[in-house]
């Protein structure tokens, strides 16, 4: 008895301690070591001869004057005419089939339902943020279909270990990681603060960019979160500017983001920002509005003398008369992906999803597509530092 009470007392007192001043040990298994397999029915397989034309599906918005949906959408429209040109599938035409809904978790899972089963579309493209992104993905699980996601970022789509889904950009985890190591990090700035938003995506990436701070030994000076549809932001830049920052962490949706810059400027603040890849927001307009260091985290950097991307851009400029950026490459690539599959395995959506988990160091416009064993991109982002003293 006195030997078993001397060791309850040596295992919380004497390994503890030993745990805490160690690292943190390595998993022996984690949930990506295995790859997703699908075991169940490969279901019925589509005949090209006795269709009039071949769908895949897009679930996002059909408006111009959504900044995201648009740039989904035309990315996606000129893949299609890219594949209808080169004759289909065996002169079949392929064709793209939009639905939306503003409110994902009620209308929208009704326009996903109708996608599927209304529609038979063999795949389908979505969305255009991580909320509308569980929706859908929700949706192909029962009905088992591809989904390849083109914009969000969330690391959770491919982390539950189902076999359905695909993220195309580098994850909050890994764009976290480089905006630290490689932006925060190299300037060794004491004193940083964080504002983010309260909606899915913020709280998303802000989890990621804690702790990514975290395991830098960096304690953020303040952490903000702000409602999306917040328009007066004078009291958080009062209430940020009090504490004398050597630098901000921003993560906000595009459209409130321009003006928070704005504001900055305006107020004569020039705090180094750091951001990673957000959705519809452009370094280029941020250059235009702000005077002080800024680093962004881009999921691709193109060079210079890329081909294959400058055909791309140059080709969607003439189609649409505007300027291609991030959100449009990935879905051009997404449809472009889908199409090499379909002429590998025929109609099946079983089949393509095991031809689409099969490619790898699949070359896009976008940069190289690498499936970690959970159906996301292991491709690195690119962090960018623009100093304008």
């Amino acid at each position: 008895m006195n030997f078993i009470s001397i060791l309850i007392i040596l295992i919380p007192f004497g390994e503890g301690i030993l745990f805490a001043a160690d690292a943190v040990p390595v998993p022996n298994k984690t949930m990506l070591d295995d790859p997703l397999e699908f075991t169940g029915w490969e279901g019925e397989w589509g005949d090209p001869k006795q269709l009039g034309e071949i769908r895949i599906g897009l679930f996002a918005p059909d408006d111009p004057d959504d900044r995201i949906g648009s740039a989904m959408l035309n990315g996606a429209t000129l893949a299609i005419m890219q594949a209808n040109r080169d004759g289909g599938y065996q002169g079949v035409p392929f064709r793209l089939i939009t639905r939306w809904a503003d409110d994902p978790w009620g209308a929208g899972s009704k326009e996903m339902i109708r996608l599927v089963y209304e529609d038979q579309v063999w795949a389908i493209l979505g969305s255009l943020n991580g909320d509308a992104t569980h929706v859908a993905e929700q949706i192909v699980t029962k009905a088992r279909v591809p989904l390849l996601c083109p914009v969000s970022a969330d690391p959770t789509l491919t982390f539950i270990r189902i076999p359905w889904i695909f993220r195309l950009p580098p994850d909050d985890r890994a764009q976290a990681e480089a905006l630290v190591k490689e932006g925060i990090v190299p300037l060794s700035l004491p004193k940083i603060g964080m504002i983010t938003s309260t909606d899915h995506d913020g709280r998303t990436a802000a989890f990621e960019l804690e702790n990514a701070l975290k395991r830098e030994q960096i304690a953020p000076a303040f952490h903000f979160q702000i409602s999306p549809e917040d328009s007066d932001l004078s009291p958080i830049i009062a209430r940020m500017r009090s504490f004398e920052p050597d630098g901000i962490v921003l993560r906000l949706p595009h459209h409130q983001l321009h003006d928070f810059i704005t504001k900055l400027r305006s107020g004569d603040i020039r705090f180094p920002l750091f951001l990673p890849w957000i959705p519809g927001f452009h370094l280029d307009s941020m250059l235009d509005r702000y005077d002080g260091t800024i680093g962004l985290v881009q999921p691709f950097a193109p060079k210079e003398n890329d081909k294959q991307y400058q055909s791309f851009a140059a080709a969607y400029s003439l189609q649409f008369g505007a300027q291609s950026d991030v959100c449009a490459a990935y879905t051009y690539d997404a449809i472009k992906i889908l199409v090499h599959c379909i002429h590998t395995t025929g109609l099946n959506r079983v089949a393509l999803r095991k031809a689409i988990s099969y490619l790898q160091n699949y070359q896009g416009v976008a940069g190289q597509v690498v499936w970690d064993n959970g159906g996301g991109n292991t491709v690195k982002p690119v962090m960018t530092i623009v100093n304008k003293h």
